[in-house]
């Protein structure tokens, strides 16, 4: 989906590219600090992530109307489509509120089977965490064709997610895994070169940051597409 019109792939993200391309002049005239938030300078943290998450639903959005409507950009940049991204901004924000309760809840569970001892958290606890966070992902994962659905005007509810999603529960989970997998390897190598060279460290980082965005969505556009359209893997 993505190296098949490479050109419109990169007009279509052009604000995620222009976000770190803003990052990395930052990172060259305020310093690493500034962008990292060392030695207690936060703001350009704030800046840049308030920037890219406002780019990220632009994007977003854009990209999926791009896959299923075939709604090609007529600019260098997408159109900004205020409500379809306030629309997509909503459901993004209900799922992470569901994910927020679901965190809480499962701390509570790993607090009331003994997973902390010593005001640390045990070994026991930690693996129970991480096999709560990766079951809360993927039930997240599950609900969230509801944002491909508000993006192209056609919105579903979480349960009609949930349904749709069935057939295709156990694929989730790999593909899931293996995009986790593959940005932790990439992250290692952006903090490898990083010991060499700041700059191009923070650099490496967000080109695999633009890659596992766009990923994401064109997973997440996969999935709408198969599960509630009906269509026929390529």
């Amino acid at each position: 989906m993505i190296f098949n019109d490479f050109g419109t792939a990169l007009r279509v993200s052009s604000p995620i590219i222009a976000v770190s391309l803003f990052g990395v002049v930052l990172f060259i005239v305020k310093g690493p600090e500034y962008v990292i938030g060392g030695q207690g300078q936060f703001r350009g943290v704030l800046l840049l992530g308030l920037l890219s998450y406002i780019a990220t639903l632009w994007v977003a959005v854009s990209w999926h109307r791009y896959c299923l409507l075939e709604e090609y950009p007529e600019k260098t940049i997408p159109d900004f489509n205020v409500s379809r991204i306030l629309g997509y901004f909503g459901w993004g924000l209900s799922l992470g509120l569901i994910l927020l309760g679901m965190v809480a809840l499962l701390f509570g569970v790993v607090y009331a089977a003994g997973g902390f001892t010593g005001g640390s958290l045990s070994l026991f606890g930690g693996a129970l965490l991480v096999v709560g966070l990766i079951f809360m992902i993927w039930v997240t994962q599950r609900l969230s064709l509801v944002l491909p659905a508000s993006a192209v005007g056609k919105p579903i509810r979480f349960d009609d997610s949930w349904r749709a999603t069935r057939p295709i529960a156990t694929a989730i989970l790999i593909v899931f895994l293996f995009l986790g997998a593959f940005g932790f390897a990439i992250g290692l190598v952006a903090g490898f070169l990083g010991f060499f060279s700041a700059l191009l460290g923070y650099a490496l980082q967000a080109i695999v940051n633009w890659m596992i965005a766009m990923v994401s969505l064109s997973v997440l556009t996969t999935m709408y597409g198969v599960c509630v359209e009906k269509r026929e893997l390529a």
